[in-house]
């Protein structure tokens, strides 16, 4: 669009160009509107069919946890939009890093399984060390009670 823009100065055609974005600009907000009465009118709608169905005030309490919901969400992306674009690029290298290893841990999977069927010795460690933490969690939730 810039460069658009920059022929069009250099052609002496930039008020035509000007004048066409400010017609689409007009148009983008009047179908903005419309589709913010569309979702209005598709909440009340949605908002009377439950309360006919359910009664108004689990209907409302319930509106009131989706719009919290709604809210906790736009908050956490506000929160990540504002990180530093250097804090991104690590999280974003991490996540690389992880799916790297998780690629290659499937790759060895086949080689991991034909070792465990070779040496049946090998599962035993795994195994013994589940049935403790099973053994840990059933005592720790008999105290419990």
């Amino acid at each position: 669009m810039l460069l658009a823009l920059i022929t069009k100065i250099f052609a002496g055609e930039a008020g035509v160009f000007v004048a066409r974005l400010k017609r689409l600009l007009a148009l983008y907000v009047l179908l903005a509107i419309l589709l913010l009465v569309l979702a209005i009118f598709v909440m009340i709608a949605l908002f009377i069919w439950a309360a006919q169905n359910f009664g108004a005030l689990p209907t409302a309490i319930g509106f009131c946890g989706g719009s919290l919901v709604l809210v906790l969400i736009a908050i956490a992306m506000i929160m990540m939009a504002k990180r530093r674009p250097s804090t991104r690029a690590d999280d974003r290298l991490q996540r690389d890093i992880a799916s790297i290893a998780g690629v290659t841990a499937l790759s060895n999977a086949p080689q991991i399984l034909r070792a465990v069927r070779q040496n049946r010795s090998l599962i035993a460690v795994p195994v013994a060390l589940g049935g403790l933490y099973g053994l840990y969690r059933l005592i720790a939730g008999l105290r419990g009670r």
